[in-house]
């Protein structure tokens, strides 16, 4: 007589979700990094490159920290705040210049 519980055998297991969300949290959180520091010739390079890309609408590749990661993205610029120190892609990303680690154009 194999009596089957259905559903009941199951609900040990509901309880381990939380845990892997947890999990998959502190994974996230490990894999970050920190900001890689520029000299100040090398910010001053970027900044030159950009206002090049600017006026001459070339397109650029940009490595940029955020958050803990290096996300790269290629766009020309549709935009430049010298002010504040920003731009605006035309994909419609802003960034500021202190988050560029890279440029190339």
């Amino acid at each position: 007589m194999n009596k089957d519980r259905g559903i009941i055998k199951w609900q040990p297991f509901e309880s381990l979700t939380p845990s892997k969300k947890v999990v998959d949290t502190i994974l996230h959180e490990k894999s970050k990094i920190k900001k890689p520091i520029l000299s100040l010739e090398q910010q001053q390079e970027i900044e030159e490159k950009l206002v090049e890309a600017f006026y001459e609408q070339i397109e650029v590749t940009l490595k940029i920290y955020k958050n803990g990661y290096i996300k790269t993205t290629t766009s020309s610029i549709l935009e430049m705040d010298y002010t504040y120190k920003k731009i605006t892609l035309k994909n419609k990303d802003k960034i500021l210049f202190k988050q560029i680690i890279e440029i190339t154009l």
